[in-house]
């Protein structure tokens, strides 16, 4: 019986471990992408890639690929 109920407890963490990792990670891609229309749009505004990189904190290399992606 107590051997059930640790291997239970350990299955309910070892879930709730999972969840909060599987969050955190679609958090993180939530985020890129973002940034990644935010970009998009100001290039579209025509602002320099200097101002984009000081707005969405992506990089240089990022910006002038995004920007490539859309000519």
């Amino acid at each position: 019986m107590l051997l059930e109920a640790r291997l239970l407890d350990e299955r309910r963490e070892a879930k709730a471990e999972g969840i909060a990792e599987g969050e955190a990670i679609g958090l993180t891609k939530g985020k890129a992408e973002e940034k990644t229309a935010i970009a998009k749009r100001l290039l579209s505004m025509g602002l320099s890639v200097q101002n984009i990189v000081k707005a969405t904190t992506l990089s240089i290399e990022q910006i002038e690929a995004i920007k490539a992606e859309q000519a």
